[in-house]
């Protein structure tokens, strides 16, 4: 009897540990910036948005009197790994949505962090933009139990990243590096390195 009342304690107090443990991880991530925050009070599957096939269909789909082909050129020059070849996905859809490919792009080398290899969040969970994960959203799966979500591939990946910066971003008219990075929990040396990605990728050659 005694032991089972040993046990049930101490059964009671890993849990108490254990939901500490999580609010201070938590407290940490935001505080420290490890992750981006989604907002619970927005739901991004109510919002419409181009993300159907018919999107990489598309002919005609220019930025700046330069059609989507020759741009997705210019990306994948700085898509590495498993990223690589994603370049026209990543015009064609900004495009599609009204927002600068170039600045999509070098958000998601900001984030997907490929050189050799990319990170085990986008390998392993094929989450290119490091969305969060919330457990009362319906149709989301944790990567590995964490705090991230997984995607079943990168296109999936790719186009709720789309859809997540015009939402909390375009949507709001922030819609440079500049405009954002205070908004995005990002410093003044996020902006740089956006805006230098997205130079090179107007100044290369196509793929």
């Amino acid at each position: 009897m005694k032991r089972k009342i040993v046990l049930i304690v101490l059964v009671f107090m890993l849990n108490i540990l254990w939901v500490n443990a999580i609010s201070i991880t938590n407290t940490l991530a935001s505080h420290y910036n490890f992750v981006i925050k989604i907002s619970k009070t927005k739901n991004i599957n109510s919002h419409n948005i181009l993300d159907d096939i018919d999107v990489m269909l598309e002919n005609n789909l220019t930025y700046n009197n330069e059609d989507a082909v020759t741009i997705g050129g210019k990306i994948n020059n700085y898509l590495k790994a498993e990223l690589y070849g994603y370049g026209e996905m990543i015009a064609k859809y900004s495009i599609a949505n009204n927002m600068d490919p170039y600045l999509i792009a070098a958000m998601i080398i900001e984030n997907a962090d490929c050189e050799q290899e990319c990170s085990v969040l986008v390998s392993q969970c094929k989450n290119v933009g490091k969305l969060l994960y919330h457990e009362d959203s319906i149709g989301e799966v944790s990567c590995f139990g964490g705090y991230y979500q997984k995607f079943n591939n990168i296109d999936d990946s790719i186009k709720n990243y789309i859809k997540y910066i015009r939402i909390n971003f375009y949507d709001k008219e922030l819609t440079t590096a500049g405009t954002m990075y205070k908004s995005y929990k990002k410093d003044v040396r996020w902006v740089f390195r956006v805006n230098q990605y997205i130079e090179y990728m107007k100044n290369s050659q196509p793929a």
